[in-house]
């Protein structure tokens, strides 16, 4: 999993070469030029004469030639719509996809009952985290599914990450239940297990442009920030779904 881009600012990261004689490159070619970038994440821009490069959630445009980088949200005045954020999404919804439910922990209503799901990235620590999850009876009744990440703020050999692998280690039948007791506080039994997603679900929420907990994201890859009560989250989702 590729983290750089998502450490530091793009512009730091980019290693562009500038082409000899001007001459236009070919996204094979403009891939050698990029630190970590691979043909596939290069596309035709809206812009003419420009590329569209993503990694993860990072988006940039890259002249054909491969000589000057623009680094910002790119809004079509047409529409309004902000087609930069519209990449975003669309590489968080394929990232996403990529972890198995079997690597999160899931609170939801009934499938039949299933309207919305939203991914969370959540602290154990996090007060507006523990507010949310308070409020998760209610998430599920309004027919939204949740679905977990582990984004502990305070980073990797933390109590908060220490929890959370507790927490992943106390089992499939019972990592509900503990998600629920750490998030009130209460203490975690010492569990310990050969392997948590904890790691790979930090790795992926810098990817996909988390900064600060709770970061929700709808199924098409929408951020829609963090915290929201019940009600709100459900306008909104109903809002994206129209």
């Amino acid at each position: 999993m590729k983290t750089g881009w998502s450490i530091l600012p793009l512009s730091l990261i980019l290693a562009v070469s500038v082409a000899q004689d001007d001459a236009d490159l070919s996204k094979e070619e403009l891939a050698k030029t990029l630190a970590g970038v691979e043909a596939s994440e290069i596309v035709d821009s809206p812009i003419r004469g420009m590329y569209e490069v993503a990694v993860g959630s990072n988006v940039a445009y890259v002249t054909f030639d491969g000589r000057f980088l623009l680094q910002g949200d790119l809004y079509d005045l047409s529409t309004n719509e902000n087609l930069t954020e519209t990449r975003r999404a669309r590489e968080r919804v394929n990232m996403l996809a990529g972890v198995d439910a079997a690597d999160m922990i899931v609170f939801s209503p009934e499938s039949e009952e299933v309207e919305h799901t939203i991914t969370i990235f959540t602290d154990i620590d996090c007060g507006y985290c523990r507010q949310f999850h308070s409020e998760i009876a209610k998430v599920n009744e309004m027919g939204i599914a949740v679905h977990y990440l582990f984004y502990p703020r305070t980073g990797p050999d933390t109590d908060s990450w220490f929890k959370a692998d507790k927490v992943w280690c106390s089992g499939p039948e019972a990592r509900n239940s503990a998600l629920t007791l750490a998030k009130l506080g209460g203490e975690i039994p010492e569990e310990t297990c050969d392997s948590s997603p904890v790691e790979n679900h930090y790795e992926l929420g810098q990817l996909v442009g988390v900064r600060g907990t709770p970061t929700v994201f709808s199924e098409a890859g929408v951020q829609l920030g963090g915290y929201l009560p019940p009600n709100e989250l459900l306008e909104r989702l109903e809002e994206l779904s129209n």
